[in-house]
C-alpha cells in the first residue's frame, strides 16, 4: 500500500469510528428522551405496569448501553473487549425479539395502543421493526469479523427499532392521520445517514446499506399493505375479541 493510499484511508477510519458514536449517542438521545416522558407513570403503584412491560423495558435498555458502549469501545482501540461484550449482545438481541414482539401483543390485547394508530399499523410497525432488527443483528453477528459490513448492519438494525422512542419523544397527537408518515420520514433520515457519510468520506455506499436501509425502506413500504389486508384484520380480532 502506498503512503498516499494510508494518508487517505485513515482520516476516512478516524471519521468512520466518530461517526458511529455519535450516531449511537443521538439514537440513544432518542430513546431515552422518547421514553422519559412516560417513566413516571410506568414506575407508579396505581395502576402500574405489567411484569412483562417491565422486563421489556429493561431489556430495552441494556440494549441501548451495549450499542453506546460498543462503538466507544472501538473509538478508545478496545478491539478486544467489543468483541467479548458482543456476544453479550446477540444474546440480548435475540432477547429483544422475543419481548418485543410480546409487548406489542399485549398493548393491542389490552388497548394500550397509541391513541394516533390505527391497532393494525402498530401491531404490523412493531412486528415488522423487530423482526427487521433481528435479521440485521444476525447479519452483522454473522459478518462480525468483516468490520465494515458488521458495524453498517448493526447501526441499521437499532435504526429499524427508533418508532417506539420517536413515537413518545415527538407531538404525534398534532400530526393526525398523517402521524405514521410523520414517524417513518424521521426513521428514514437516520437510515440515510449512514450512506450519506459513506459519500462524503468513501465517495462510494458500502453494499452493507444497500441490504440494511433497503430492509428498512422495503418494511415501511409494507406497513400500509399489511395492515388492512384481511389476515391482519383476521388476526386483530383474535388477540382482541370485541
Amino acid at each position: 500500500m502506498t503512503a498516499a493510499a494510508m494518508t487517505t484511508q485513515r482520516p476516512a477510519a478516524q471519521v468512520g469510528r466518530r461517526f458511529y458514536l455519535i450516531m449511537a449517542l443521538v439514537m440513544a438521545a432518542v430513546l431515552v428522551g422518547g421514553f422519559s416522558q412516560t417513566v413516571p407513570g410506568d414506575f407508579a403503584p396505581s395502576p402500574g405496569l405489567p411484569l412483562l412491560l417491565h422486563i421489556h423495558g429493561a431489556v430495552f435498555t441494556c440494549w441501548v448501553l451495549l450499542f453506546v458502549a460498543q462503538p466507544a469501545f472501538i473509538a478508545r482501540g478496545s478491539l478486544k473487549l467489543h468483541r467479548q461484550v458482543g456476544m453479550f449482545g446477540a444474546v440480548l438481541a435475540a432477547a429483544m425479539v422475543v419481548m418485543g414482539l410480546a409487548a406489542t401483543l399485549f398493548a393491542v390485547r389490552y388497548h394500550r395502543v397509541p391513541s394516533f394508530f390505527p391497532p393494525t399499523i402498530f401491531l404490523v410497525m412493531n412486528a415488522i421493526g423487530i423482526l427487521v432488527f433481528g435479521g440485521l443483528v444476525a447479519a452483522g453477528v454473522a459478518l462480525r469479523r468483516r468490520s465494515e459490513w458488521h458495524k453498517r448492519l448493526m447501526l441499521c438494525a437499532t435504526v429499524s427499532i427508533l418508532g417506539p422512542g420517536l413515537g413518545r419523544l415527538l407531538p404525534m397527537d398534532s400530526f393526525g392521520k398523517a402521524a405514521p408518515l410523520v414517524m417513518f420520514g424521521v426513521i428514514a433520515l437516520f437510515a440515510f445517514a449512514g450512506p450519506v457519510i459513506d459519500l462524503i468520506v468513501r465517495r462510494r455506499i458500502h453494499p452493507a446499506y444497500l441490504w440494511g436501509v433497503g430492509a428498512i425502506l422495503l418494511s415501511e413500504i409494507l406497513i400500509g399493505p399489511l395492515a388492512f389486508a384481511p389476515p391482519t384484520l383476521a388476526l386483530l380480532k383474535i388477540i382482541r375479541p370485541s
